[in-house]
């Protein structure tokens, strides 16, 4: 009997300390780890005292359960889909077999001057460009802006391949083209298209890009291979400063060609926005 006695009084206090331990613990996890919604409770809004702003009678402002209509996602115009599915593949291919090795054995002959100094010459002479553009804007700033920097960087500059303008006087460059023009005069993009070597466009940009065409001093340069050469030397040294670029994109999202189409009409868009 005193055996009995014995054994059910351990029992007891087995049970007891098992069901602190239980309570302990359960305690220990809501005070010191993080819950399991508090990502979600994170986002909400931290509401202080009572600013006045809201009279007693609003206690049921969230209290309207009726479905939230959501602002439609504008679609991209993509009527050349296949085309430019089997665009983005050449291209792809076109960068990592002959533009990223040429420019990376470019970059093991030249030193960084160099490299920098042919950027800054591309950009001068290429500079009706952006001045037609700006003028056509009624930018007159930009407009004078991008003809004293032509005249200093030309002369001080050294035709250009030093930015004088832009480091002692402040002067600062504009990417302006045709295109942003054509917006910024109410044109929509239309269809969304990819051309080889070129990469992503719309129809709007194409007509742009066109225009910029005939106003860069490179198409005039004689014989024709001279200017075909020219600008192979521009778009190597300009692949060159966004080596890694298009690779990190390209592992960063399962459907690249559909994000590179959204960040193409969203870059334009903004630049298109800009004041």
């Amino acid at each position: 009997m005193l055996n009995n006695n014995k054994l059910q009084s351990l029992v007891k206090v087995a049970l007891s300390l098992l069901i602190l331990v239980t309570s302990g613990c359960a305690n220990s996890k809501n005070s010191d780890e993080p819950s399991s919604v508090a990502p979600i409770s994170s986002s909400a809004s931290v509401f202080i005292e009572d600013d006045g702003l809201f009279d007693e009678d609003d206690d049921d402002l969230f209290s309207d359960d009726s479905p939230i209509e959501l602002a439609p996602q504008t679609e991209i115009s993509d009527p050349f889909y296949y085309f430019n599915k089997a665009m983005f593949h050449v291209n792809d291919k076109l960068y990592f077999w002959v533009l990223r090795p040429t420019a990376l054995g470019y970059k093991a002959i030249t030193p960084q001057f160099f490299r920098v100094g042919v950027a800054n010459f591309f950009h001068n002479i290429t500079m009706p460009i952006r001045f037609t553009s700006s003028l056509m804007q009624g930018d007159l700033a930009s407009t004078g802006t991008e003809l004293g920097r032509f005249a200093v960087n030309s002369t001080v500059g050294l035709l250009g391949i030093m930015d004088p303008a832009a480091h002692y006087l402040d002067w600062q460059p504009n990417n302006q083209d045709m295109g942003l023009t054509l917006g910024k005069y109410g044109i929509g993009n239309g269809p969304y298209i990819v051309w080889p070597v070129f990469g992503p466009s719309t129809l709007r940009d194409t007509v742009g890009r066109s225009t910029d065409y005939f106003l860069s001093p490179l198409t005039y340069l004689q014989p024709d291979k001279l200017s075909i050469t020219v600008q192979a030397v521009d778009k190597v040294n300009t692949t060159y400063f966004s080596l890694g670029d298009y690779e990190t994109f390209k592992q960063a999202y399962i459907d690249p060609y559909e994000r590179m189409k959204e960040f193409y009409i969203e870059y334009r868009a903004e630049l298109v926005a800009e004041e």
